[in-house]
């Protein structure tokens, strides 16, 4: 085995059962400190009449209640203290790092880490990008402002952890980003899947090719799900091997591609992962099958996360990798669950819109997708940005050709408005195009 592959190859190759055991041992040790610390979860599994005592299998922990992002933002509501609430599960004085997730589904949740649980932030994100081939030889750009959510800056200082040079792009613009890109002869960089495509366009306006002109050879995408389409088309413009991440602010880094891009390895050392049928969340569902998300975090003893729903919809994978890993993989996030809603009666996902515009119209520089309601009628519009080098007369073909692309892939009929150049919103981190006013 070429133990050079693996951050830690003992943990990585783990016989299944093996590593079953440790995962039922790692998951009571973790519901026992939840309820001896948090006031939360100590109410919670009372109410439910379950103890750390009664999972004997891990058939058992489907006994354990589910939380998700609306049962934290309770627990912190109004709260002491203040800002973490019934979820700190250590001393306050312990707490040496404040962030919040991204917000995406409306107000953050408040995470505090300690010196300890901030190393295993690290380590997990370790075991993801060392997967990926990031090495002590590398050059790592890291084109995103840094501010209160942490994701980017664990990608940072885990890049950092492995011996690899890392050049923050924080102050810059796009244009400068790319520039120092050249300059540094950066070999690898983390970006969203919008970012990296928008990225791109402005390279084309810089008359640079990146697959060409930069030296980038691998690149991480995350905070959005990412379609095959997508990763390929990337991978086309940035001439860069494509590799993703799964991981939240309440849960970490929990799976990563490897080099072979079969899918996500989950890093069950570190965590549990249910996937269960999307129409209760209380059954497990069967590899291929799509379903949802459920995560325990065996670290981090400053935020206990216990059987969180995700909401993410997703398939499970448990044929053996060719890279000796011997955990179970996703094949793909399709979305949340919770961000599939109905239009006209049909079930949409606005990331359906997003890969077409991504991967087909290097002509839209930006876009927005808008639902409103005219009394029983639903109105569904693209505003499209077209992209500086885009001449106005070939708008209408465009325009025919989104629309048909658009209903071919949603079932959908969408309008299509052009807008003035730089008159949409950009997103470096996540984006949040759907606009739903139908009930405005």
């Amino acid at each position: 085995m070429d133990t050079e592959k693996f951050w830690n190859p003992v943990l990585e190759t783990m016989p299944r059962e093996n590593l079953e055991k440790l995962q039922l041992k790692k998951f009571k040790r973790t519901m026992k400190y939840a309820i001896d610390h948090s006031p939360f979860y100590q109410r919670k599994y009372e109410e439910a009449g379950v103890t750390p005592e009664d999972i004997k299998t891990l058939e058992d922990v489907r006994r354990v209640p589910l939380v998700d992002k609306s049962d934290f933002k309770l627990a912190q509501k109004d709260k002491d203290p203040p800002p973490f609430g019934e979820l700190l599960g250590v001393p306050l004085e312990e707490v040496m790092s404040f962030s919040h997730t991204s917000g995406t589904t409306g107000t953050p949740v408040y995470l505090p880490d300690t010196a300890e649980s901030f190393e295993d932030w690290k380590e997990s994100w370790c075991y993801c990008l060392y997967g990926m081939g990031f090495r002590n030889t590398d050059i790592v750009f890291m084109p995103f402002p840094y501010n209160v959510y942490l994701g980017f800056w664990l990608g940072h200082l885990s890049a950092q952890k492995l011996g690899c040079t890392v050049v923050p792009g924080g102050g810059l613009d796009t244009r400068g980003r790319i520039r120092t890109m050249q300059e540094v002869e950066a070999t690898a960089t983390m970006c969203t899947p919008t970012y990296g495509f928008h990225m791109a366009k402005v390279a084309h306006e810089m008359g640079l090719d990146l697959a060409k002109d930069l030296k980038v050879s691998k690149m991480l995408v995350m905070g959005e799900p990412v379609s095959p389409e997508t990763k390929q088309e990337l991978e086309r413009q940035w001439g860069a091997d494509v590799y993703e991440h799964i991981g939240t602010g309440e849960s970490c880094a929990w799976a990563a591609s490897c080099t072979e891009k079969r899918g996500m390895h989950v890093l069950e050392h570190l965590f549990l992962l249910e996937v269960l049928d999307r129409e209760t969340v209380s059954k497990p569902v069967a590899p291929g099958e799509e379903g949802i998300g459920v995560i325990t975090t065996f670290g981090r003893r400053s935020f206990p996360c216990v059987r969180f729903n995700l909401w993410d919809i997703m398939t499970i994978n448990e044929e053996p990798c060719p890279c000796g890993r011997t955990s179970k993989m996703i094949d793909s996030v399709q979305g949340r669950a919770d961000m599939v809603l109905k239009l006209r009666g049909v079930l949409f996902s606005p990331a359906s819109i997003e890969e077409i515009i991504g991967t087909k119209f290097p002509e839209i520089a930006e876009y927005e997708i808008v639902a409103t309601r005219s009394g029983t009628r639903e109105d569904l519009l693209v505003k499209a940005e077209p992209s500086p080098s885009v001449s106005e007369s070939s708008h209408s073909d465009i325009k025919s050709r989104l629309i048909e692309e658009i209903k071919f892939k949603t079932n959908l009929s969408f309008d299509v408005e052009f807008v003035s150049t730089n008159s949409l919103p950009r997103y470096e981190i996540k984006s949040r195009r759907f606009k739903d006013l139908r009930g405005k």
